[in-house]
């Protein structure tokens, strides 16, 4: 039953970190929420098509992540809650999610308040890739950026056809393959769904994380980091 639980919160955050960065970078002019470096190219890119004001949104992705990590550390080591740091997650994406909807009906696509909301997104996968580092049991590997994974994969398969054909190494290889197939599909799934509706694509992941991580008991959550 512990397996079962790690493979399915590897499955979703995987997928959810996808769904969210291929979201925000559809619909929100190339901004990553996940992959924060990958803001750091994206700005030097902008930087040499003569930017505008609203091209330095993506190094503000930079101090609100830190922010994150800061205060999601903090509450852990408060409230020691892994299932309640998991569903915050969720519970930024909703609220994200409604504000982008709200915002779309009055067509606000720059200013103050749509960064904003914008930052919550990025807030939230700082809360993911925090607590999925202070729970390292919880899920197969890193949940927000797949180069790693990838590169386990590879070497894992390669080791496996050559002399070492270990069990162990079969089930490393299924474990990186679970991450890298949840991230595919959700970022397939969040750059259609964000091109049609926008934001509003948030609710997708954010009540999927929600609802998964208010029905697994806390014990077996807690068991996997043990």
């Amino acid at each position: 039953m512990k397996k079962d639980v790690v493979f399915y919160s590897s499955l979703i955050m995987a997928f959810s970190a996808g769904f969210v960065d291929a979201s925000t970078f559809t619909a929100a002019d190339g901004l990553f929420s996940a992959h924060i470096t990958g803001n750091i190219v994206v700005f030097a890119y902008k930087l040499s098509q003569h930017p505008v004001l609203r091209d330095f949104i993506n190094l503000m992705s930079l101090p609100v992540f830190i922010l994150a990590i800061i205060i999601t550390k903090k509450v852990d080591n408060h409230y020691q809650n892994q299932s309640g740091l998991f569903r915050g997650i969720g519970i930024v994406l909703i609220v994200a999610g409604i504000g982008a909807y709200l915002l779309r009906q009055f067509s606000i696509d720059t200013g103050f308040i749509y960064h904003l909301m914008l930052m919550m997104i990025v807030f939230a996968m700082g809360i993911q890739n925090t607590a999925t580092r202070i729970y390292i049991k919880s899920v197969f590997g890193p949940t927000t950026v797949m180069t790693g994974n990838m590169t386990v994969a590879i070497v894992d398969f390669f080791s496996y056809i050559s002399t070492k054909k270990t069990f162990e190494k079969v089930i490393e290889s299924k474990k990186s393959l679970v991450l890298l197939v949840g991230f595919f599909l959700g970022s397939t799934l969040g750059a259609l769904i964000s091109a049609r509706f926008g934001l509003l694509s948030m609710l997708v992941p954010g009540i999927l994380i929600t609802i998964y991580y208010s029905f697994i008991p806390g014990k077996m959550i807690l068991s996997t980091n043990s």
